[in-house]
């Protein structure tokens, strides 16, 4: 579970203790700006200038100073000594009394040197009271110049060259109070040198000093705390390398999607203990300035020791798996730079094309999540659904979906947010199916297409025999979990636990429909394969391009619908040259592919003897759609109409049925141009729109119409449309 950034970060224990700590650093500074003051008043550096009298006045610095005093003495130098002394005294014992208060927080994090101490102290200063603004222009000798800069830390804070020189190296580009983007220089409006460029502190940080959340702008909709409130019940199987310490090694976790490496990861560190927060990489990717993200995310993680778990990886990547220049170099910055690192995506990304080029992922450890078989898939179910899984189907949830616990928490509290809208405790059922296959849909690939299912068993018009077989094919995948589970037929089954289903028939005699009802039968969503996105005349294309089909319905729990399965099953050729040998080792590389996956596949060919013969010995089921008899064609006719489609009274069902032997596809077009025929004239459907599409059917397929066949209605095809 993730939370927002305000809800669970740690702020002070209280705010007035927060300040009481600043107020302690604030009075040293006093001490220092009033010693560098009198110093330079003695040299006649201040009192000479007459034009810095012009915009501050001696006098309304001397009001400042005095003001921040604990008594009313002079402002003599043999005074600075003996307050020194005693705020030295005073600190120490602060120190130890508010530990916990965010300065001494930040020094212990970040394990700051006392000079460094100091210059986040000097930049600080303006943003707690507005008085040093004045000041530092004073001392700055000009009255635009009113942070503080380099410079002024050296004059205020180093007694020698070698504490000079360590407050500049404080201050490199690659220094920890620069590159954590604890300190940034102040834009400035014209050329200036390093040593004089004001210094800031980022806004949530000095929020967080004064006791406040430490909420950063940057990445706010970026990232988010990683929060599980109870361990899990399914414990990692990867546990010891959440916890390894202070050796704590870049992780890639690998699984069949990105979101189960991510909530694997985060289960991981739960298990640990390890606070971790969530970077969400497409915000990232999306993001104008990913290099200062990733700079926020390492420096809330530095203060709050907490784990990056960056996911998902895929989005690094273009579409043609090239990996984005800006948002990976941020990335691989965060690897090299940051102690604890996970990274989570799928199984097939090529990470270390996106952060391999530091030398930390040369050591990285890959964890590769295995897919969760029925057994522990029904266990992750009941820990979403908690105390409310005894109301829920959990095995055919567990059997139908190969999800992980990420996405099945996921889908869960989709469902429950549903059923909350409507005021309802609990979702239904066929509310859980909908949110899981919701879920399923985001994990599709460009080479499939989500297929509608709207049909019903009553819209599908085939012989009872093939219906029969149909309703065999859904037992057969709702039974799955008692055959191969409960009655242990898994332990003695060496392929995959997918059930292959081969439709055979002309075209148009509802194959495709029956593929959709099966589906919808089942809860689950059908991609089918884009032959055109699929077939490449490219060598290792089209498998690579199929892979993705399979891997995609695999992630998405889907139907995988391969129509026209002729084209990519084809019988095997006897080997003449190096093309028909590649073209054998294509089809073996797709038997492969058929017995590995888990999922469900249908095969639609119009030429079922032109499928290869060791595809259809591994079909589970071959079902054959015969053309449909003439009382079938009566009933696809008349089920074409919908009630509300205006029709004439003198449409003869049974003469279309009886003269003109169609697929129910063919009927279907003939429909569909005689409504839009009717409706060009703005009448209703009448038996010539019908002949006369009839006719244009035919003439598709180079066919002329008989007088045989249309016989009394044969006057209508000359009859000029009204």
């Amino acid at each position: 579970m993730n939370a927002p950034l305000r809800s669970v970060l740690p702020g002070a224990p209280d705010p007035s203790a927060a300040r009481a700590a600043l107020d302690v650093e604030l009075a040293r500074l006093d001490l220092l700006i009033e010693r560098e003051i009198l110093r330079l008043r003695a040299r006649y550096e201040l009192t000479l200038d007459e034009f810095r009298g012009l915009y501050i006045s001696d006098r309304a610095v001397d009001d400042l100073i005095r003001s921040a005093r604990r008594g009313d003495g002079e402002p003599a130098a043999e005074s600075l000594g003996m307050r020194a002394r005693a705020l030295l005294a005073e600190r120490n014992a602060a120190e130890n009394a508010a530990r916990q208060a965010p300065w001494h927080a930040l020094a212990r994090a970040l394990c700051l040197s006392d000079p460094e101490r100091d210059l986040v102290l000097l930049a600080l200063a303006p943003e707690l009271d507005p008085k040093y603004e004045t000041l530092f222009a004073y001392l700055n000798n000009d009255v635009t110049r009113k942070l503080g800069t380099a410079e002024l830390a050296a004059r205020l804070f180093a007694a020698s060259v070698g504490q000079r020189a360590e407050l500049r190296r404080a201050l490199a580009p690659d220094a920890p109070l620069i590159a954590l983007g604890v300190l940034e220089f102040a834009p400035v409006t014209r050329e200036a040198p390093r040593a004089q460029r004001g210094l800031r502190v980022g806004q949530a940080l000095v929020d967080w000093l004064l006791g406040l959340p430490y909420v950063p702008e940057r990445l706010v909709g970026v990232a988010r705390i990683a929060r599980q409130e109870a361990p899990p019940a399914l414990p990692s199987p990867h546990a010891a390398y959440y916890a390894a310490g202070d050796v704590f090694p870049l992780l890639v976790v690998t699984a069949a999607s990105a979101e189960e490496a991510q909530s694997e990861a985060q289960r991981g560190l739960a298990a640990a203990g390890e606070p971790a927060l969530a970077l969400d990489l497409r915000a990232l990717r999306g993001s104008g300035a990913p290099a200062e993200v990733a700079c926020a995310v390492e420096q809330m993680c530095a203060l709050f020791g907490l784990t990056v778990v960056a996911a998902p990886l895929d989005a690094m990547f273009d579409a043609d798996g090239r990996a984005l220049e800006a948002p990976a170099a941020a990335l691989e910055r965060l690897c090299a730079r940051a102690r604890r690192v996970v990274l989570a995506g799928s199984a097939s990304l090529r990470w270390r094309d996106a952060v391999g080029r530091q030398p930390r992922a040369a050591r990285a450890v890959e964890l590769r999540l295995a897919p969760p078989d029925a057994l522990q898939r029904a266990a992750a179910w009941r820990e979403a659904l908690a105390l409310h899984a005894a109301q829920f189907d959990i095995e055919a949830l567990a059997d139908r979906f190969l999800f992980g616990a990420g996405r099945i928490a996921i889908a869960v509290q989709r469902a429950f947010d549903r059923a909350g809208f409507d005021g309802r405790a609990l979702p239904a059922q066929e509310e859980l199916f909908e949110a899981a296959r919701a879920v399923s849909a985001e994990a599709s690939e460009g080479v499939v297409r989500l297929l509608p299912t709207p049909f019903s068993w009553d819209d599908l018009v085939v012989p009872p025999a093939v219906r029969r077989r149909l309703r065999d094919v859904v037992r057969a995948i709702e039974l799955r979990p008692k055959v191969l589970d409960q009655w242990g037929f898994a332990r003695r089954m060496a392929g995959a636990r997918g059930v292959k289903v081969m439709f055979a028939g002309a075209s148009g005699t509802g194959k495709t429909m029956a593929a959709a009802i099966v589906a919808r039968t089942l809860g689950l969503e059908v991609h089918r394969v884009q032959l055109a996105s699929v077939v490449s005349k490219y060598i290792g294309e089209t498998e690579k391009n199929l892979d993705r089909a399979f891997d995609a319905a695999s992630r998405s729990s889907a139907v995988l619908f391969i129509d026209e399965a002729d084209a990519l099953f084809g019988k095997r050729s006897e080997v003449k040259d190096a093309h028909d040998r590649y073209a054998n080792v294509e089809t073996g590389y797709l038997l492969q592919k058929m017995e590995d996956h888990d999922g469900i596949v249908i095969l639609a060919t119009n030429l079922a003897d032109n499928i290869d013969e060791a595809f259809s010995r591994r079909m589970h089921f071959v079902v054959d759609f015969p053309l449909p008899d003439a009382d079938s064609r009566e009933r696809l006719w008349r089920g074409m109409f919908p009630a509300e489609a205006p029709r004439a009274a003198d449409i003869d069902f049974a003469f279309l049925a009886r003269q003109f032997p169609l697929a129910g596809g063919d009927i279907r077009n003939i429909v569909l141009d005689a409504a839009y025929a009717a409706a060009q004239r703005a009448r209703a459907i009448g038996m010539a729109d019908v002949v006369r599409a009839v006719a244009r059917q035919y003439a598709k397929r180079g066919k002329v119409p008989a007088a045989g066949e249309f016989r009394e209605y044969l006057a209508m095809l000359a009859q000029e449309p009204d």
